[in-house]
């Protein structure tokens, strides 16, 4: 064990001070596994899957570029101040490009692509390196890694890249593929969009050979993880017909694994609050913001609950305000989402001059303050992205029995059932699974923005967006999907650390602070 962490230290110094080229500093005193069985720890070590488009106080600025979320003018004008630890949110909020100061580290680059990438090579390498590749355990290890790798990469790429586009050329260089964890290697050239996705899909497609079919704690990969996160890469990639057999074959092997769907889906009504008699919430606000949820098991914050299949966590989401858009997708009364997580709380507030400025009650969503969220994979995802998949291929029937199977556990009422859903055409029925996807996915993460960037190739369909509009007050703030202000840039110290891509380093003065 003591080798183990050893190893992750070492790989976290060169992760601070050059995570970006993996050169500059090697690991003084590394000591590496004697046997295959330590690289387990390895895997389990959370440096693997902590701060994706997390900030260092786990919010996302990353979300606020899409529709989810909203800033309100108060915070505009005396939170969100140059002095801010995370004025990148409100840079994104109002698409201040670029949204990070192009001097500073990168979190999702720089402790969450690179460093957990380099984890998981270590591991692959490790297993190489003590002849274990052809031991059970070592094709579990490999297996793991590549799908962990794969998932980083994936997610890292469509982030500083355009969305894939089938129909497009999908050449613009994004980020470097490593798969090696060796310090005196040398970074690869910038591989495009479609070469990650096609680098992805190997680590993904060569993952299913050794992953085991139960895991102990989802943040490692199953085979059905392996097979869920395969379907969300030809989701990404509009291959309708991959995208079907592989979360096919991952609900098929769910419900092997699990017995059923209540095993795979929490069902919200049977879930409640527990009552504190000497709970006294301020003035028009809901008792429930700080009451305990309670469910059909005492596994509700647990990484292993059991609606989680490939568990990443999520930045936080319950401290933003939602958009009205977002608020207005709900069927306030039969909508046990709505009904249990979005809660009148107390907005920002602030003295300024000795005048407060005070939001008021705001509602917040907070899903993910009373049970544990995941950015990875959850079966209630997989289902969607089934359902989605039938949907795209006019296997309406289908599509309309996934639906309604997660209506079921998320709606009240005698009939759960979408209404009048058989006699959908096959964009309704595709719009209506869209709605419940928002609905479903985390509220503050960079999911809904992916959406957002995918949906936009559905070009004239009603779910489909070609440009985002945040307001404050009387101004507006615009931008295009397909354009410059989806995609992120990598900053001046990977840049300058890397002179082999041709980039230039951006010597434009960050101010995103102020109203203007």
């Amino acid at each position: 064990m003591k080798k183990i962490i050893y190893l992750a230290l070492g790989l976290v110094s060169i992760s601070t001070f050059s995570c970006n080229k993996y050169l500059d500093v090697k690991p003084i005193g590394q000591l590496i596994p004697s046997k295959v069985e330590d690289l387990e720890n390895l895997l389990n070590n959370t440096n693997t899957i902590s701060s994706f488009y997390a900030d260092n106080n786990r919010g996302c600025f990353y979300a606020f570029m899409g529709d989810n979320l909203t800033i309100s003018e108060n915070q505009a004008i005396y939170l969100y101040k140059s002095t801010h630890p995370n004025v990148d949110r409100w840079a994104a909020f109002k698409f201040y490009y670029p949204y990070t100061n192009p001097i500073d580290p990168q979190y999702t680059w720089e402790w969450a692509i690179y460093r957990a990438a380099g984890i998981f090579n270590i591991a692959i390498d490790e297993v190489s390196n003590l002849k274990g590749e052809n031991s059970d355990l070592g094709k579990i290890i490999i297996a793991q890694a590549k799908a962990g790798r794969a998932w980083s990469y994936l997610v890292g790429g469509l982030g500083y890249a355009p969305m894939y586009d089938p129909e497009g050329k999908n050449d613009q260089k994004v980020l470097p593929y490593r798969t090696t964890g060796s310090p005196n290697t040398p970074n690869p050239d910038l591989a495009s969009t479609n070469e990650i996705m096609n680098l992805a899909e190997k680590d993904l497609l060569d993952a299913l050979t050794g992953a085991p079919n139960t895991v102990g704690n989802p943040t490692r990969a199953s085979k059905p993880a392996v097979n869920a996160l395969l379907a969300q890469l030809y989701m990404f990639k509009r291959d309708w017909t991959k995208m079907s057999k592989y979360a096919n074959d991952a609900w098929a092997q769910a419900i092997a694994a699990k017995g059923n769907t209540d095993n795979l889906i929490y069902n919200l009504n049977k879930f409640s609050y527990r009552q504190d008699p000497n709970a006294s919430p301020p003035a028009g606000t809901d008792a429930e913001v700080g009451l305990e949820l309670l469910g059909e098991d005492n596994l509700l914050k647990q990484t292993y609950n059991r609606e989680q299949l490939f568990y990443r966590p999520t930045p936080y989401s319950y401290s933003p305000y939602p958009s009205e858009e977002f608020i207005k997708l709900f069927d306030t009364n039969a909508d046990r989402r709505y009904k249990l997580f979005m809660l009148k709380t107390l907005g920002y507030s602030v003295v300024e001059g000795g005048v407060k400025h005070d939001d008021g009650v705001r509602l917040k969503y907070y899903r993910d303050n009373k049970m544990i969220a995941s950015q990875g994979m959850t079966y209630p995802e997989l289902l969607l992205i089934k359902a989605e998949a039938n949907a795209r291929l006019n296997q309406l029937g289908q599509a309309l029995s996934d639906l309604n199977m997660l209506r079921k556990y998320r709606y009240s009422g005698a009939n759960t059932d979408l209404q009048n859903g058989g006699a959908f055409s096959q964009d309704q029925l595709l719009e209506e699974i869209l709605k419940e996807r928002r609905r479903e996915m985390q509220l503050g993460t960079y999911q809904r923005t992916f959406d957002i960037k995918r949906l936009a190739l559905d070009k004239g369909k009603p779910w489909s967006k070609t440009q985002v509009i945040h307001t404050i007050g009387n101004k507006s703030y615009k931008a295009d999907v397909i354009s410059k202000f989806f995609t992120l840039q990598i900053n001046n110290p990977t840049i300058l650390a890397n002179p082999s891509w041709n980039l230039q380093p951006n010597s434009d003065p960050y101010l995103p602070a102020g109203l203007n």
